[in-house]
């Protein structure tokens, strides 16, 4: 049967803080992830997909506008993004798309403002934001005051410690109570009824976001914000877990005696790890209810589906927690599967490296939308159709925050590399040592490859600055 001849209904599902190998399909099989197969299993899974950035905010603009963080000019967390940078949802909408963003977008910092006030649109027609789990006045509390008032307190995991600072500052008085800071790594339960989680709300609000679509083409974004800390999954998704079955981080002697590692034992490990890995389920029971809708409304066949991340988090490995650089895999690497019936082969695995910055040129190749010349991204549609040749030698990330050090960081097939503007150098063999343990920047059996992976840093970084359109010789 012939595809109808408008354009396909786009919809990013996107996690926070979520690592590359927490999908069954991709080869951990502790984890207990059945829609996320599903969705593996009828489109395609790219096996060495990289952000740009190895923190929320400057990921998400790097991959929403297809630029590299230098010319997003967002490089670090607290930095607004730019109102006059024209991403996914501005692109769509001049193409005639209704455009929705759900749940977490995180283009303005969240910890120094009052969220009962309008977000701006940023080009979205519709928009329903919640950055944070039930501290803040905002769309996910407005739900649950909906779906069961009484248990309000209950949804409330504490306060980020940059806000619960702010208000301090501040003198504020509009927050929810409880005011106190929150834990991000003590893992415990969430405290509501399961259907109250926030992977909840986003899912319940794109489902009637769906089905309140006609036949104007969609692009929804919906931002999940598990399985970012605070460590809080329903009993019900932590009971899919068992502790003797969860891997061990990645550590050497040295990275155990790091904070916060050094006094965790190894059950204590792997008991942060299955709460990690139970919000991953927690989000997966909920994709699920957004596929199911797409099929109720016959629409699946018609409409592109991504599922990927803004980065990862070391869960342990190297003696840490979170995120950050310098850039190694457990945070640069994420996972990402499209489904595309007709398009794209059921059971497709790209091993191929791709950029965060190509997903945007990709969709919009699909839609038939026209690239305009500022994106720095490139279409992997021949990578999903197979031709492996297409991929990228090197993938590129850039970090900078005012009062710290920047970093560049690239990876090949054999290689990361790592270095700073105070000197720090880190070089991984990645057939070696795939888990990146081992620093060969002052081997001097490595010396070769550390001096090409320098230039290649060099000429990443100049290929992803920033470039006026020139409109004259001079």
């Amino acid at each position: 049967m012939a595809r109808p001849s408008r354009r396909p209904n786009i919809i990013i599902l996107h996690t926070d803080q979520q690592r590359y190998d927490t999908i069954r399909a991709a080869g951990n099989t502790a984890m207990h992830t059945p829609n996320l197969d599903r969705l593996a299993e009828r489109g395609a899974l790219l096996e060495q997909f990289y952000v740009q950035n190895p923190v929320c905010m400057p990921s998400r603009a790097s991959m929403l506008s297809g630029r590299y963080p230098g010319v997003t000019t967002v490089t670090c967390n607290g930095i607004e993004m730019p109102r006059d940078i024209r991403c996914i949802q501005h692109m769509l909408g001049d193409a005639g798309y209704f455009t929705g963003v759900i749940g977490k977008l995180h283009f303005l910092p969240h910890s120094a403002r009052d969220h009962r006030r309008a977000h701006p649109a940023y080009g979205f027609d519709h928009l329903q934001i919640c950055d944070e789990p039930g501290c803040y006045r905002d769309a996910y509390r407005e739900w649950v005051a909906e779906q069961d008032p009484s248990q309000l307190d209950a949804v409330n995991c504490g306060l980020p410690p940059a806000r619960a600072l702010w208000e301090q500052m501040m003198h504020w008085d509009g927050t929810v109570s409880p005011p106190e800071p929150r834990e991000g790594f003590v893992p415990r339960v969430f405290e509501a009824d399961d259907h109250l989680t926030n992977a909840c709300f986003v899912a319940d609000r794109s489902v009637q976001f769906i089905r309140e679509r006609g036949s104007r083409p969609f692009f929804l974004f919906a931002g999940f914000y598990h399985p970012h800390s605070p460590l809080i999954p329903p009993q019900s998704c932590l009971d899919h877990y068992d502790l003797d079955a969860i891997p061990d981080p990645a550590m050497t002697d040295e990275d155990r005696r790091k904070r916060p590692v050094e006094g965790l034992s190894d059950p204590d490990l792997r008991e942060i790890r299955a709460h990690y890995y139970a919000m991953v389920t927690d989000v997966d029971r909920n994709v699920g209810r957004i596929l199911d809708a797409l099929d109720e409304r016959g629409m699946a066949e018609d409409t592109i589906v991504v599922f990927t991340s803004d980065h990862g988090d070391y869960m342990g490995d190297h003696g840490m927690f979170g995120k950050g650089m310098p850039g190694y895999e457990c945070i640069m690497r994420v996972p990402c599967l499209i489904r595309y019936p007709g398009e794209i082969e059921p059971g497709t695995r790209v091993t191929g490296m791709v950029e965060a910055v190509d997903l945007l040129p990709t969709l919009l190749e699909h839609a038939g939308v026209v690239r305009e010349p500022e994106l720095q991204g490139r279409s992997f549609r021949r990578l999903l159709e197979g031709d492996e040749a297409v991929a990228r030698e090197s993938v590129y990330a850039h970090y900078s925050a005012p009062g710290g050090p920047s970093w560049a960081h690239v990876r090949t097939a054999d290689w990361m590399y790592s270095a700073n503007t105070e000197g720090r150098e880190l070089l991984v063999d990645r057939r070696a040592d795939p888990h990146e343990l081992n620093d060969l920047s002052g081997d001097p059996d490595a010396a070769e490859a550390l001096s090409a992976m320098r230039a290649l840093a060099l000429r990443r970084s100049l290929e992803a600055g920033y470039q006026a359109p020139r409109v004259a010789l001079y």
